[in-house]
């Protein structure tokens, strides 16, 4: 009976020690966004509109499907935090598996799923990596296009709405 109090008692000490080295979604991301800023692999929205007319940049969304649709850089793609390795190796790579566009701008919200995604994807042999929040996307007044319609989604068919803004820009022009 000592000897079971004893592996427990061990057991219960040696668990809240691993438990001291976790560190919570919200402490990862921001030090990981921390980390882009201060070497400088967070994007500028100069950065992303040049990297959406260049034959070499990819500029990828990790956002869920119902946020792309709600709202999305035009000339992006999305390619989701499930599997991203297979969305780059689509837009990428070519047939060969060979880099097609060897530079990304990892996209979402805030830049934390993003500077999370980066991390894994500077692995996969990009030259550069570089991650953006849509935030200030649609904070500096650029549009955002929409897969909705008037009825429901169906993949951005039928009406187009085109082009939103955030409504401060309204009162900007």
């Amino acid at each position: 009976m000592k000897l079971k109090g004893l592996l427990l008692g061990l057991l219960v000490a040696s668990s809240s020690l691993f438990a001291a080295d976790f560190i919570s979604y919200e402490e990862l991301s921001s030090k990981l966004k921390d980390e882009n800023k201060k070497a400088g692999t967070y994007a500028t929205t100069e950065e992303v509109q040049k990297a959406l007319k260049a034959k070499d940049w990819l500029v990828a969304d990790v956002r869920t499907m119902e946020e792309w649709a709600a709202a999305h850089i035009k000339g992006s793609v999305r390619i989701g935090r499930q599997a991203p390795e297979k969305g780059l190796a689509l837009h990428a790579l070519d047939m060969e598996d060979k880099f097609i566009k060897p530079n990304l701008i990892i996209v979402c919200n805030s830049a934390a799923r993003a500077s999370i995604e980066a991390e894994t994807i500077r692995k996969m042999g990009f030259n550069q990596v570089k991650v953006y929040d849509l935030y200030s996307w649609i904070d500096e007044c650029n549009p955002v296009v929409t897969k909705y319609t008037v009825k429901q989604d169906k993949g951005g068919t039928g009406l187009k709405f085109g082009n939103f803004y955030a409504e401060h820009c309204k009162t900007k022009n």
